[in-house]
């Protein structure tokens, strides 16, 4: 008799263990800039006296330190575990299927990234073949072509090579992020790791009834970036700024109907001040490496976050998408409270939400110009007063007039005052920088050199416009090297002549043409080669 008692026990607690589980529902995500907080809620009838349940529905890759459970009713929380349960054949199939389509993606855009890395490395090949081929022709090859060559060549190797860098800085994040994916779907779609997170509860009510729990939790697996629109109609109106959050997660549960809370912090797992510590010098074997090779790796740490952008399926908007974003500044962060539910797929698919419309009162519009390095004439708008916005910084899309002309970089953690941006180049604005005149002769031991150059501007638009020329001269870096201007040289607005830079601030009327004329003279000793 005692024996089937005992039996009879351990069967009604094998019951209580595996009876249904109570399914969780996702109500709350505070998403960072790398992890996110759920909440979640779940309903629990509760008999007088001990409890254990089981609630599902909870990620599978929680940092279980973070795991907190409130109950109401006078209910007590004996203990707790969080642990994970192997899926249904259907439901693995599902995670499993959503993750390998989000792989796919990011592995499509890593051979786009090798692609644009392949052609620029080509492109900077072709570009040096050029240039050494335009300065060995036999024929017609004068400093000024030199000079012209040598500019060209270091425009767009510069251009060339800043875009290599970034693309290697994506292909990089790219392979960061494929590799993550290939750990869950390990996790998540193996027959060893086919697993869901549970969490088992032990608890004490003082009567029966049904009580909210709630469940509180931090992951890793979700993200968000912001980027902007910034849209010119015309020079005399106002900016308009859209600030968007991108926002993706692959926790493996499906986010539906949630309020979103935006944080521009960043949870960290070293929560401690740096100490400093002592310096002790010791002799070290120096190695050396390509010049080159080093240059790369330097490039290869600045990360640039990158991810493909897919249709997404945005909530309705309204007139104003402020109304529903309540932003607050917080100790460490500024956070983005919105009011309006969101649904984030669990696989990585980005969803993109507005978060903020502005107008961008305090703009100045002006033309700027470097003809001895390209004779073209860039409209550029300054933002006055960027960091009183309180905005993150992040990549922004450029629109005039309805026209895309890129992107750009919108950053606060500059010195500047205000931020630059180019809208690009203006044909009715007509530029040329000619050498008018040179001339060379021996005195003594020295050979001296003069140089004018005559820049002619033109403004073919029906309308004023103010416009930056800047222009350089050589600068000595030897005592033996001497740099004079000439007399004749157009008096510039801001002279600096430790730099060797000239600019001219001007204004053309409608039709109007003016000419900048520049001429320098440079002595030094006849049997030295310098590079004029």
């Amino acid at each position: 008799m005692k024996r089937m008692r005992i039996l009879c026990i351990a069967m009604l607690s094998s019951i209580c263990l595996w009876a249904a589980p109570y399914t969780a529902e996702i109500d709350h995500v505070t998403v960072f800039t790398y992890g996110a907080e759920l909440q979640q809620q779940v309903s629990l009838p509760l008999q007088a006296g001990d409890n254990t349940v089981v609630i599902e529905n909870i990620a599978p890759n929680i940092n279980e330190e973070s795991l907190q459970i409130s109950l109401g009713g006078g209910v007590i929380v004996r203990q707790y575990a969080f642990s994970l349960d192997y899926l249904s054949a259907d439901k693995q199939k599902m995670n499993t299927a959503a993750l390998e389509d989000s792989l796919k993606q990011a592995q499509d855009a890593l051979a786009d990234a090798e692609r644009r890395i392949a052609t620029l490395t080509q492109m900077q090949t072709l570009l040096q073949a050029g240039v050494n081929s335009s300065l060995t022709a036999n024929t017609g090859v004068t400093t000024a072509t030199i000079d012209k060559n040598l500019q060209y060549f270091q425009a767009n190797a510069l251009e060339f090579a800043k875009q290599l860098d970034a693309t290697k800085a994506e292909k990089t994040a790219l392979e960061k992020h494929i590799k993550a994916l290939q750990q869950q779907i390990k996790e998540v779609g193996g027959r060893q790791y086919n697993k869901s997170g549970i969490v088992t509860l032990e608890v004490n009510s003082p009567k029966k009834q049904t009580v909210t729990a709630g469940i509180k939790y931090y992951t890793e697996s979700a993200a968000w970036t912001v980027t902007y629109d910034l849209n010119i109609s015309d020079l005399h109106s106002p900016i308009g700024l859209v600030m968007k959050a991108h926002v993706s997660q692959y926790t493996g549960l499906e986010w539906k109907n949630v309020n979103l809370t935006l944080s521009t912090g960043r949870p960290s797992s070293n929560n401690e001040a740096p100490e400093l510590s002592t310096w002790w010098l010791q002799q070290q074997t120096v190695r050396t490496r390509n010049l080159y090779a080093a240059k790369n790796s330097v490039y290869a740490t600045l990360g640039v976050a990158a991810v493909a952008e897919e249709d997404a399926d945005l909530a309705p908007q309204a007139a104003s998408i402020e109304q529903f974003v309540e932003q607050s500044e917080q100790a460490l962060s500024v956070e983005y409270a919105i009011s309006l539910p969101y649904t984030i797929s669990g696989s990585g698919k980005e969803q993109i939400i507005s978060l903020q419309e502005r107008q961008l009162d305090d703009v100045a519009y002006n033309y700027f110009a470097v003809p001895a390095m390209d004779e073209s004439a860039y409209l550029v708008a300054y933002i006055n007063g960027w960091q009183q916005q309180q905005l993150p910084d992040g990549r922004a899309s450029l629109t005039y007039n309805g026209t895309y002309y890129g992107e750009t970089m919108l950053a606060t953690n500059n010195d500047e005052a205000r931020v630059r941006l180019t809208l690009g180049d203006d044909r009715q604005i007509k530029i040329k920088r000619e050498l008018t005149a040179q001339n060379s002769k021996t005195s003594g031991s020295n050979k001296i050199v003069t140089y004018t150059y005559t820049t002619t501007i033109r403004n073919d638009k029906n309308e004023q416009v103010n416009i930056t020329v800047k222009d350089r001269y050589p600068v000595s870096t030897a005592k033996e090297i001497q740099v004079s201007l000439g007399d004749k040289t157009t008096r510039a607005t801001n002279d600096d002549k430790s730099a060797g830079k000239l600019t001219y601030d001007l204004t053309l009327a409608p039709g109007e043409s003016k000419q900048l004329v520049l001429t320098y003279t440079v002595k030094y000793p006849k049997e030295w080669r310098i590079n004029l």
